[in-house]
């Protein structure tokens, strides 16, 4: 194999790695305002907020964030589910980009879901995380779990073998030149 070919496959494997290692992204922190008891169980990747719901009556958040030294994007999976007697629109959640906040979950009656998949792109500097708000922290809380946004799926063997083929005659093709 051709040097420069070989570097840049290593050097692309490599950032693939590093895109996927646990050390890739820096330490993610979790915290409520107003002394609220939400929870965050699991971590980033993957991971669960419940919004609080101590019975306070208080507008209370839980927050799961962290400042990216460099630019990045994020992208997730997340599906959310109210647990609140009077509904989602009492404890919505979403994601918070430099402290302003964009809700994912669905306004809706007791019970409500909603879900999806979200790519976000994050300036270096920028603080990104997740949230889940609770107007009232009574009633039963909001819930929104994450997941990385799942690898594109391993070709059939068919397909890699056409796809190896492809690349064994580009190969072949760049050393029959002059």
């Amino acid at each position: 194999m051709d040097k420069s070919l070989r570097a840049a496959a290593l050097a692309c494997g490599a950032a693939v790695l590093t895109a996927w290692s646990p050390g890739a992204h820096a330490a993610y922190t979790f915290y409520n305002d107003d002394g609220a008891n939400g929870t965050l169980s699991g971590g980033y990747p993957q991971f669960t907020i419940t919004g609080a719901d101590d019975g306070s009556g208080n507008d209370d958040t839980a927050f799961y964030v962290q400042t990216y030294a460099a630019a990045t994007t994020v992208s997730f999976t997340w599906h959310y589910v109210s647990l609140d007697s009077g509904g989602s629109a009492y404890d919505p959640a979403g994601w918070i980009l430099d402290g302003a906040e964009t809700q994912l979950s669905v306004d809706g009656g007791p019970g409500t879901t909603s879900g999806g998949a979200l790519t976000v792109s994050i300036g270096a500097g920028q603080t990104f995380g997740w949230y889940v708000h609770s107007f009232d922290s009574t009633g039963g809380a909001g819930v929104l779990a994450v997941a990385p946004d799942p690898p594109p799926p391993v070709p059939e063997p068919s397909e890699a073998a056409m796809l190896l083929a492809a690349l064994a005659a580009a190969v072949a093709a760049t050393r029959r030149r002059p």
